[in-house]
């Protein structure tokens, strides 16, 4: 633990990296990065999700159709 986490988006491997250093069991490892692979495909699916929202807030609207009016003609 000589490294000073300043950031909160951090890369996977750096997490990974992180996790090698803790003292646990190899399977308690495993779990630990498998849920951290969950978490950061959770975070992205949520991340696309917005996006995609965003894009269909975006997207104009056809002008609404107005009909031949009195004066036309």
């Amino acid at each position: 633990m000589n490294t000073k986490v300043s950031k909160t988006n951090e890369s996977l491997a750096f997490f990974n990296a992180r996790l090698d250093e803790v003292r646990i069991s190899g399977h308690e490892r495993l779990k630990a990065k498998a849920r951290m692979a969950q978490a950061e495909a959770f975070a992205d699916a949520v991340g696309a999700l917005i996006a995609m929202i965003k894009r269909v807030f975006k997207t104009p609207t056809p002008p609404a159709y107005r009909g031949p009016t009195a004066s036309a003609g």
